[in-house]
């Protein structure tokens, strides 16, 4: 599509707070909500997130951005590297279900490390720069989903221009630099999807502080003047020449452009794991609570998935005896297991003691699975569930749209006790009543002057 940076980019310039729906702009906040709330949780339990932390304590700088859950700033660049590092490194942060994808774990590193280091964003402009940073990832993603035959994730490319949108427009730069900003992005993050076949990858948590940290950094380039290339998603060998030679769902890309913010259509996560998950785990929970059974009244279990999750249940073994946090979290036999042992599924689920419970461990050897080839990928979060008790009798859940999902939404109550969990687990403890204070700021965000004391 000859123009089309230039299209996007007169798109992202001319759009403002005014030009929102009411109901992207509520998404929004409680996007930004969840991510300060997982980013928090994960300053302590993230896996590989304190390294990330460590390098940003040596560019630490009273003017610049707040390191979450740390309790310094460093430079805005290495400020997004370690909170972008953190966003994902739980897998507990909100969902674009329709290509699969974290819209939110690059942009609110890269636009909250701007936003608070210019120190003079309202909480319009804030929550204008994620929802457009996050629709333009939705679009990117959705474009190129099922196409990347080049080695490399478009969908964590996407994620990279969402945030360099993010922080280019509170940075107030127009077209021309604004797309020198996207090429610029494109020198400095790649994600090879070989770290996806590697179980003992830490690039599978913490790879959006790379989207993050370049997309702060190309645009605070791009407004000194630098230049890269020209038409860089359209180009031969710009965003979708690096991704893919697969042809392109240009109308995903375009379709609704100013009017659907398809941010506002992520689901959010009430457990700490792989998005695919969550069916099973919902009907787990609710099938054992319907029926008040026992960890011990479980002769087996029966999962349908679909085949685009087929790696949360093979190769079986590994499934059923994960050995890393983050192969638990990809495993339909562990998550179900452990629903089943508990009652729930949170963040004390996949410490390094809960993935040796062998309590857990007995019930995800006898979880088995059937691939159905039917599903699309368009439903791929969807599952079924049977459950065989040992005196006979069986029953079977199916989910759709698991909780989370805008059909099927978290209430309010849920999205702030999330945040009041994870708030607890805080490298640095929050004063008493942070959390709330945390959710009444966002909740006025949109009425705010400035976002200066959002994060203090």
């Amino acid at each position: 599509m000859d123009g089309l940076s230039r299209r996007l980019a007169q798109h992202v310039v001319r759009t403002s707070f005014a030009d929102l729906p009411a109901h992207a702009v509520a998404v929004t906040k409680q996007s930004l909500l969840d991510a300060i709330g997982v980013t928090l949780a994960a300053s302590s339990l993230g896996e590989g997130a304190a390294a990330f932390a460590a390098l940003a304590r040596e560019a630490e700088s009273e003017r610049g951005a707040t390191v979450i859950g740390f309790g310094f700033r460093a430079a805005p660049a290495m400020a997004a590297f370690a909170n972008g590092a953190m966003a994902h490194s739980l897998d507990y942060e909100d969902t674009f279900d329709p290509a699969l994808m974290h819209p939110n774990a690059a942009v609110v590193p890269a636009a909250l490390a701007v936003a608070e280091t210019l120190g003079r964003v309202s909480g319009r402009e804030l929550i204008a720069a994620i929802a457009i940073g996050a629709d333009l990832t939705c679009r990117l993603g959705a474009a190129v989903d099922g196409h990347e035959t080049r080695g490399l994730s478009g969908r964590f490319l996407s994620g990279t221009v969402g945030a360099t949108t993010a922080a280019a427009k509170l940075l107030g730069l127009e077209e021309e630099p604004l797309m020198q900003a996207w090429a610029l992005a494109m020198f400095q993050a790649a994600f090879p999807m070989q770290a996806f076949a590697d179980p003992g990858s830490h690039m599978r948590a913490v790879r959006e502080a790379f989207a993050a940290k370049a997309g702060v950094l190309a645009a605070r380039l791009a407004a000194a003047g630098v230049r890269a290339f020209d038409s860089p998603l359209e180009a031969r060998h710009g965003f979708f020449g690096l991704v893919t030679e697969g042809e392109i769902e240009w109308d995903r890309l375009t379709q609704g452009l100013g009017t659907d913010f398809r941010g506002a259509e992520v689901s959010f996560k009430p457990w700490p794991s792989c998005r695919g998950t969550h069916a099973f785990i919902e009907a787990a929970l609710a099938l054992s609570q319907a029926h008040g059974l026992r960890p011990g009244d479980i002769a087996g279990a029966d999962a349908v998935v679909s085949p685009f999750f087929r790696d949360l249940v093979e190769p079986p073994a590994r499934k059923r005896l994960p050995e890393t946090a983050i192969d638990a979290k990809f495993s339909i036999p562990f998550a179900v297991a452990a629903a089943l042992r508990d009652g729930r599924v949170s963040l004390e689920s996949f410490t390094p003691e809960a993935l040796r419970d062998p309590g857990v461990l007995e019930l995800a050897a006898r979880v088995g699975h059937r691939i159905e080839p039917s599903w699309p990928t368009a439903e791929a979060t969807r599952g079924d569930l049977r459950l065989r008790l040992t005196d006979g009798r069986e029953f079977t859940m199916s989910v759709k749209d698991p909780l989370g999902h805008p059909a099927n939404p978290m209430s309010s109550e849920a999205m702030h006790a999330k945040l009041a969990e994870c708030a607890r687990h805080a490298r640095v403890p929050l004063r008493p009543g942070g959390a709330e204070a945390i959710a009444a700021a966002i909740d006025r965000l949109d009425t705010a002057d400035s976002i200066a004391g959002l994060l203090s």
